[in-house]
């Protein structure tokens, strides 16, 4: 148990890191009109408006769209996103941009605190005020969720949207349809929670899928005379080629396959200086490391049903076709638990953990093309805390219901 010198050290602290987030991340986050923001919020005005159309997806058409909505003080394109994230931001594209701003802002907030203090009261054997200063202090100092709020990205809203999937599944056993119907907005929103999918087949909760996959046609099936099939071709398109672009070696993507590529793929324009110019290798490592390590998720996905969902969501961000800084923020979900369980961890895991918050919670090192292995702290991050979560996969859940 914690001293009163301890528990005091530990609020005092809590208070000085919110003082620095509201003043240093929130407050000017919500004065800001940025890219990411802009582009969601031109897109909600569209489909408002009824000119939502595959035109989005020409940066000719929808970057000047942005900059005008923006009064010039963002520019973005809309190509990674499905047609249906403009739903995100439809009903605050009633008002005026810079309070759909300011309401966006302390939405992402109370996202995140609210995720936070579910995964507290779900996964922890004894919730105390201490340990919820410590985790909103993770939240505060997470630089994924930070970048989120800058830039008023979707991932915290995914983060929600996920916490409630994995605890309604492992602490309300017969919640399927709730967490069935929050995976299904992920997926709508922003084809998040993907992951998930394999684990809910393979430990055969046929329910748990049934309202997921179910609520996604449901919602896709009512969508329809807003975004025609037409459109979703157009973005399938998009997103291949998107995919495939070698701009994904750049580090601004934090994920394996931008690390295999920094090592293995030369580029004139994103990558002059790999280890070896050898692509074959680095899909090969790719598909093997990616296969090895669902395929052990998966074999004990029925001996540890909740944690093998957690696992699942981390593998989901190593492996991601695309995954930028912010994309890390659901990474908020293992790591909380891997905190709230530290008393159950053997040495490993909690190495593991300290090297994990360590590298989510110190800044982005700045471009350097001789630091390449560098550059990928939030991979390493991730990678760090699936290592410290497998040991954990291996001890069997009596109840199958939670960790």
């Amino acid at each position: 148990m914690m001293t009163k010198i301890r528990k005091a050290g530990v609020y005092f602290t809590t208070i000085i890191i919110t003082i620095w987030f509201v003043t240093q991340t929130l407050y000017p986050a919500s004065q800001a009109l940025t890219h990411g923001f802009g582009a969601y919020y031109s897109a909600a005005r569209l489909l408002q408006m009824g000119q939502f159309s595959a035109q989005v997806y020409d940066p000719a058409y929808f970057r000047p769209i942005v900059r005008t909505d923006s009064h010039r003080q963002a520019d973005d394109i809309y190509h990674a996103n499905p047609p249906t994230t403009s739903l995100m931001l439809w009903p605050l594209s009633f008002v005026s941009i810079e309070n759909a701003r300011l309401i966006w802002t302390l939405s992402n907030a109370l996202l995140l605190f609210g995720g936070l203090a579910l995964l507290l009261f779900a996964f922890s054997p004894r919730p105390t005020l201490p340990m919820a200063a410590l985790l909103a202090s993770l939240g505060m100092l997470f630089q994924p969720a930070l970048e989120n709020i800058r830039l008023g990205q979707a991932y915290l809203l995914i983060f929600g949207l996920l916490a409630l999937a994995v605890v309604a599944w492992s602490k309300w056993g017969k919640t399927a349809p709730l967490g069935g119907a929050a995976l299904a907005l992920a997926l709508v929103l922003k084809t998040a929670g993907w992951a998930l999918l394999p684990v809910l087949f393979w430990q055969r909760q046929w329910r748990r899928l049934w309202w997921a996959v179910g609520v996604v046609g449901v919602i896709l099936i009512m969508t329809l005379p807003l975004f025609p099939p037409p459109l979703w071709q157009r973005y399938g398109q998009l997103l291949n080629e998107t995919s495939r672009s070698a701009a994904t070696c750049a580090a601004a993507y934090q994920t394996t396959r931008s690390l295999l590529c920094r090592l293995f793929v030369f580029d004139s324009v994103w990558n002059q200086t790999p280890l070896a110019n050898l692509p074959w290798l680095a899909s090969i490592l790719l598909i093997s490391l990616a296969l090895l390590t669902l395929g052990f998720i998966l074999t004990l996905a029925r001996r540890n049903e909740t944690l093998a969902l957690i696992a699942a969501l981390a593998w989901g961000v190593i492996f991601a076709p695309l995954g930028e800084q912010y994309h890390h923020t659901v990474m908020l979900i293992p790591l909380s638990w891997l905190i709230l369980r530290w008393d159950r961890l053997n040495w490993f895991s909690q190495g593991c953990l300290i090297a994990a918050v360590f590298l989510y919670i110190s800044p982005l090192p700045g471009s350097n093309e001789n630091g390449l292995l560098l550059a990928y702290p939030r991979l390493y991050g991730a990678w760090l805390t699936l290592a410290a979560l497998f040991p954990r996969l291996e001890i069997r859940d009596s109840s199958n219901l939670q960790s």
